[in-house]
């Protein structure tokens, strides 16, 4: 408990608010320089460095089972995006190609079909 504590103390720092004469405000973690004064002193602690994730590499085992020593990656599967979100992203893809030199019918046209697949907006 007491190693703890002392960990926590030593990641503990201060933010000094300093304001200049012209009432120019700047934040350091030292005392303010001459001509500022101290606004205020916030008392932080730095939220923790998450550890490394480790892998397990290595030589194949002695019964030959290489598959286990090699490193296994998990893909992240992403949702299949819905006909209305790609109907969107059709739009947007479509409104880049013209950028700004799109008329009213165009931007009727692009939205009729959005509208179509979305059951409106």
């Amino acid at each position: 408990m007491l190693l703890l504590l002392a960990a926590f103390a030593a990641g503990a720092g201060e933010l000094h608010r300093c304001v200049s004469r012209t009432g120019q405000v700047s934040y350091l973690s030292a005392s303010c320089p001459d001509g500022q004064r101290t606004d205020r002193i916030l008392q932080f602690v730095p939220d923790p460095v998450p550890a490394p994730v480790t892998t397990r590499t290595g030589k194949a085992s002695a019964s030959g089972n290489r598959q286990s020593s090699r490193q296994r990656t998990v893909a992240s599967h992403k949702p299949e995006p819905s006909p209305c979100q790609r109907a969107k992203a059709r739009r947007e893809a479509q409104l880049d190609q013209l950028g700004l030199k799109r008329t009213f019918d165009d931007l009727s046209r692009i939205d009729a079909a959005v509208r179509a697949v979305c059951n409106g907006f």
